[in-house]
């Protein structure tokens, strides 16, 4: 039935995927009413992606959904490539992929990674965004999108929704970036793929081979069924193989065929009595790409419709929801009027560097690479015009881990009130201040400014890990990003918190009547 109601909210997020779902948990979180539309009729019935990073993690754990996701956790531990002729055979060579170890990751973190199906991750997302109030629609379609003073969309079935702003989160064909004038750029492929999701039935005695390692990505070299095979939850597993460049018609048509895949997965495995129960098979080309822009007015990109990346390196789906983490608390400010304008520019600049880098990143097969791990997935230094640091000059900063402006603050257990907890629990809906030493001037000065400033008792060990002296002060992000940092051998004046806060939140001028008059 078609009907004309119009639809109002501060946020249209188009796409139910892990950007788009990210996105509007951070924007609900922080303040906005969000509407999310997907064209599909439910959340994704297939795997996709399985790798969840730790800063993932830390993002899950922000929201309270680590048993959530754990309890479709095909592992916690590093995965790691394993290449053979065939799955039945002796293992060659084993590879390392970059990820850290459990114990690697706590020294880090208070989460750690690890392999979760996307299909088992997307509903956890939903099921938590409508229990804070945000809306989700499936089976509503994009049908076109105009910018006025806000943005205008009309959906399939007829409906109107006018919303401040929209996220394109509907992936690397997106038409919330075309509506918006956005460009795409390729920057190249790996060639063309087939894929099938199979559950590997068997007569017995072969199970056990497909329980060898759960946690391995095979690298298969059989001679007629070289491919790539790897477990993704639930007992299933999935086989992809690259296309030759002169696949033939008949080829193309013989993919399609359960026989086909039958015998190649029992190549592949060599195991000639495999009953494989197939779930779905699909072609794809691994390729990568990046919009020539994450933003156009009050449009925003995250995820795959701002930068495709292949499966090498495994940075998709993560990229994708620290894109819309960042991007969800600064919309929920901006709804709440807490922000300026150029705390959205932030976004872009903070986010598009990274995408990019790991885009590329994804082009190059073969062993880790130095933006995988913990240095790529914890230790970046974001540049924008609201961290207090040089101007971005486009690159990938790597962070000193020593508590300096753009970088993450630094993993230390504390003991409060509530007891023994990371720094990074501290956090609150606003800022927070972290100070070597809590007194009533830095009490008084965040009781005065218009957004939440917490400023926690957290006694010596964080201020040993950040190196904060007595009067040194880490003004942190909601993000758990370090926003300023005051250091002891700097002059202090008055209005230095208000400057900072002015600039971390983006707005053109500071409040240091109201603090100097507190001071």
């Amino acid at each position: 039935m078609q009907t004309n109601r119009l639809i109002e909210t501060d946020v249209l997020v188009v796409g139910a995927g892990p950007a788009g779902l990210a996105t509007a948990l951070a924007a609900v979180t922080h303040g906005a009413r969000v509407l999310v539309v997907e064209r599909r009729g439910t959340t994704s019935t297939i795997p996709r992606a399985t790798g969840v990073s730790t800063r993932t993690m830390e993002i899950v754990r922000e929201w309270g959904l680590t048993d959530a996701v754990l309890a479709g956790a095909i592992g916690d531990v590093p995965p790691r490539v394993a290449v053979a002729e065939t799955l039945a055979g002796p293992v060659r060579e084993h590879r390392d992929v970059g990820w850290p170890s459990r114990r690697d990751a706590l020294r880090a973190s208070p989460a750690h990674p690890l392999l979760c199906p996307q299909d088992h991750l997307e509903p956890v997302l939903v099921t938590e965004l409508r229990r804070r109030g945000g809306e989700v629609r499936f089976d509503s379609a994009l049908i076109d999108l105009a910018v006025t003073d806000g943005v205008e969309a009309r959906l399939a079935g007829g409906e109107r929704v006018r919303a401040r702003f929209v996220v394109g989160a509907d992936g690397p064909r997106s038409r919330v970036r075309a509506a918006l004038g956005i460009g795409i750029r390729d920057l190249g492929t790996l060639g063309d793929y087939a894929q099938v999701l199979f559950r590997p039935d068997a007569p017995s005695g072969v199970d056990a081979i497909f329980a060898r390692d759960p946690h391995v990505l095979w690298t298969l070299e059989h001679a007629e069924a070289a491919g790539v095979l790897l477990p993704v939850g639930g007992g299933r597993w999935c086989y992809a193989r690259q296309r030759t460049a002169d696949c033939t018609g008949a080829e193309r048509m013989a993919a399609a065929t359960p026989g086909w895949w039958r015998w190649l997965l029992r190549a592949a495995t060599g195991l000639p009595h495999l009953e494989p129960r197939l779930l779905g098979t699909q072609t794809f080309t691994m390729a990568a790409a990046v919009a020539t822009a994450v933003r156009s007015g009050p449009g925003f990109l995250v995820g795959d419709a701002a930068h495709r990346m292949t499966p090498v390196g495994g940075n998709g789906m993560n990229t994708a929801i620290h894109d819309g983490h960042e991007l969800g608390w600064r919309l929920g400010w901006t709804v709440r009027g807490w922000a300026g304008p150029a705390l959205l520019d932030s976004y872009a600049e903070e986010r598009e560097p990274v995408g990019r880098a790991r885009a590329l990143r994804s082009l190059r097969p073969g062993g880790p690479d130095p933006i995988d791990g913990l240095t790529g997935d914890l230790g970046l230094a974001y540049r924008s015009c609201t961290v207090a640091t040089d101007p971005a000059d486009g690159d990938v900063h790597v962070g000193t881990g020593t508590a300096r402006p753009g970088e993450r603050l630094p993993h230390v257990r504390v003991r409060d009130e509530l007891g023994r907890r990371a720094a990074l629990d501290l956090l609150g809906p606003g800022f927070t201040l972290f100070t070597g030493a809590v007194d009533a001037h830095w009490r008084t000065a965040a009781a005065h400014l218009p957004v939440p400033v917490a400023v926690p008792a957290v006694g010596d060990r964080i201020a040993r890990r950040c190196g904060l002296e007595p009067r040194s002060a880490l003004l942190v992000r909601p993000d758990g990003v370090i926003a300023w940092r005051h250091d002891a051998a700097a002059r202090e004046t008055a209005g230095d918190h208000a400057r900072a806060l002015a600039r971390a939140v983006g707005r053109a001028v500071g409040l240091e009547p109201a603090v100097a008059s507190a001071a």
